[in-house]
C-alpha cells in the first residue's frame, strides 16, 4: 500500500537539497524565491519537503525531454535544403549558364567578377 506524502514530514532547508542535488544551495534558494520549485517559507527560512522535490525533479526531466525532441524536430526542418523549399526546383540558372560563366571567368572573358 503507497503511503500519501505527510504533509508534516520533517522538512529540510537549501543546503540539504543542494547537497542531494548538486546545485548550489543559492540557486535552489532563488528558484525558491521565484517560485519555480516547491518550496514554504517559514519565518525567514525557506524549507523543502525531500519527497516534493523529488517529484519535481522527476517532472522537470520530462518535460526537458519533451522539449528536447521538439527542438530536433524544430533544427530538422530548418536545415531543409533550398530545393525543398523552392517546391522541388533546384536552381534558377541553367546549367549551362552556370558553366559558361565559368568558362569565362578562367579564360578572363567576364568583366563583372
Amino acid at each position: 500500500m503507497t503511503q500519501s506524502p505527510n504533509p508534516m514530514e520533517k522538512r529540510v532547508d537549501a543546503y540539504v537539497i543542494a547537497e542531494r542535488t548538486g546545485v548550489p544551495h543559492r540557486t535552489i534558494l532563488a528558484l525558491a524565491q521565484r517560485g519555480e520549485i516547491p518550496a514554504a517559507k517559514i519565518g525567514r527560512r525557506w524549507t523543502f519537503s525531500p519527497a516534493r522535490i523529488e517529484a519535481w525533479i522527476i517532472e522537470q526531466e520530462t518535460l526537458n525531454c519533451q522539449s528536447r525532441r521538439a527542438d530536433i524536430r524544430q533544427k530538422n526542418r530548418r536545415t531543409a535544403s533550398f530545393a525543398a523549399i523552392r517546391g522541388g526546383r533546384k536552381s534558377s540558372f541553367a546549367e549551362n549558364d552556370i558553366d559558361r560563366a565559368y568558362s569565362q571567368m578562367m579564360h578572363g572573358k567576364r568583366k563583372d567578377v
